[in-house]
């Protein structure tokens, strides 16, 4: 019994890393949404600085996203090299 609960734990252990990822991912892109909005309402420029700064924000949240998966990869696959 104890045997299967560590395993369990283990697992949520080595997932738990990628499932922050998509929060991330969104609350980037909802903050450049919201100074872009902001944004434009304080220049008068509706709606060009709210879509380039959604831009902005899924470009930057995608690389960090790619790296963090590549970064988190590199590690699952260090560690299983490392126990066989």
């Amino acid at each position: 019994m104890k045997n299967e609960e560590d395993e369990k734990s283990g697992v949520m252990l080595s997932v738990a890393p990628y499932l922050t990822l998509g929060i991330q991912l969104a609350i980037t892109v909802a903050v450049f949404f919201f100074i872009g909005k902001y944004a434009d309402e304080y220049f008068g420029t509706k709606p060009w600085l709210m879509i380039v700064l959604i831009l902005i924000g899924v470009v930057g949240g995608m690389i960090k996203f790619f790296r963090t998966v590549i970064e988190l990869g590199k590690k699952e696959e260090h560690e299983r090299s490392g126990k066989i």
